[in-house]
């Protein structure tokens, strides 16, 4: 059983096979609706919202008062189903709380070259929603409350996963969300917990989701490297395609200081076979760096609990695969454009960045 409670009146937690929403009105707790975790429910925002989509593609939405409020359910939601992924193979831990995500995110945090498929690590476990239409589900049954929160089938239409035609870019997310997704992941970059930040100072920003397990991301990376030097590029690590493999690799690189995080990143990318050596080379920058300072109880926890945002901010998002890379105005940027800065330098003349994207300041 794994259970996660915030500063909300929701409550979460798993019973056996079923994942039990719990809300308390009044010092009174009520079961608003049960879930059986092997058909694979995944959630995600939708107009204020939590929606539940199952596998077979049923949804339906858990009303809450305000945004604030569905995003404390979300993050609840998401933090039992990692809690009890990772429980018996990680860290042996009890109540793993996402609250840094509540603080950090409002609502957040393909072509098919190139792009490595995903498979949900068994680590950090969120089913992404399945992009067919879906199909009324018959309400929940639960207690009368007038006030509280109630349970209800969605109408398909909002759904951003409905959509008859998938974009050119085999990204499913929609352009309204896409276009506010800039400033949520400059602000999350900003707070130097989540991101490798390979260079800044510069007009323009790309935002790579990243996994070291990931065979194209190894080949990207030289390119990456190379355009860092008239580009800012910001790596939010995920561990989709190594699972446990990445999640040991990754850890240790985002418990270093900010300014020691890419030669541990780079570490990962060495000469040898994939996956070999991941997880060593991390952990020895953070112990042997010439500068950092021990790491203190707790301090790769939070390192942890990062990563898992990460996760979350990927799955919400509908990311297709990694290598991924977004840029400054919301756009997918190809694997073709980062291998041709003149190119890649067009390409984003063609929008401006977003407001609070550009450089403010010359010194940098």
């Amino acid at each position: 059983m794994a259970s996660a409670s915030l500063h909300a009146p929701f409550s979460v937690l798993i019973k056996a096979n079923h994942l039990v929403i719990t809300q308390t009105v009044d010092s009174v707790s009520r079961t608003l609706c049960t879930l059986d975790l092997r058909q694979k429910p995944s959630f995600y925002l939708n107009n204020g919202n939590v929606v539940c989509r199952a596998a077979q593609g049923f949804e339906f939405s858990l009303e809450t008062l305000n945004n604030d409020e569905a995003q404390d359910l979300l993050n609840q939601l998401v933090t039992v189903q990692l809690h009890h992924s990772t429980l018996k193979d990680i860290l042996k831990v009890t109540g793993v709380v996402l609250a840094v995500a509540a603080l950090t995110f409002g609502y957040f945090w393909v072509k098919a070259e190139d792009i490595q498929p995903i498979s949900t690590p068994v680590g950090l476990a969120v089913t992404s929603p399945v992009l067919s239409a879906p199909k009324p589900l018959t309400p929940l049954p639960v207690l009368s409350a007038p006030s509280a929160a109630a349970v209800r089938p969605i109408e398909p239409a909002p759904s951003p996963t409905a959509s008859s035609e998938v974009p050119d870019d085999g990204w499913a997310l929609p352009q309204a969300i896409r276009a506010t997704l800039p400033s949520k992941l400059h602000n999350a970059a900003e707070r130097k917990l989540f991101t490798v930040d390979y260079s800044s100072g510069h007009a323009r920003t790309l935002y790579v989701f990243a996994d070291p397990s990931c065979p194209n991301c190894k080949r990207l990376e030289p390119a990456l490297n190379a355009i860092s030097d008239a580009f800012n590029v910001v790596v939010f690590p995920v561990p989709v395609i190594g699972k446990e493999k990445s999640i040991a690799a990754i850890t240790p690189v985002l418990c270093l200081p900010p300014e020691q995080r890419k030669a541990a990143w780079d570490a990962l990318f060495d000469s040898a076979p994939d996956g070999l050596n991941l997880g060593k080379q991390s952990e020895k920058q953070a112990s042997e760096g010439a500068d950092s300072k021990a790491a203190q109880p707790g301090e790769c926890d939070v390192a942890l609990k990062a990563l898992g945002i990460n996760q979350v901010a990927y799955q919400a998002y509908l990311i297709p695969g990694t290598p991924w890379v977004i840029s400054d105005d919301g756009r997918y940027v190809s694997q073709a454009l980062l291998r041709d800065p003149l190119k890649l330098q067009a390409f984003l003349d063609e929008q401006p960045a977003q407001k609070g994207q550009e450089v403010s300041d010359a010194s940098q």
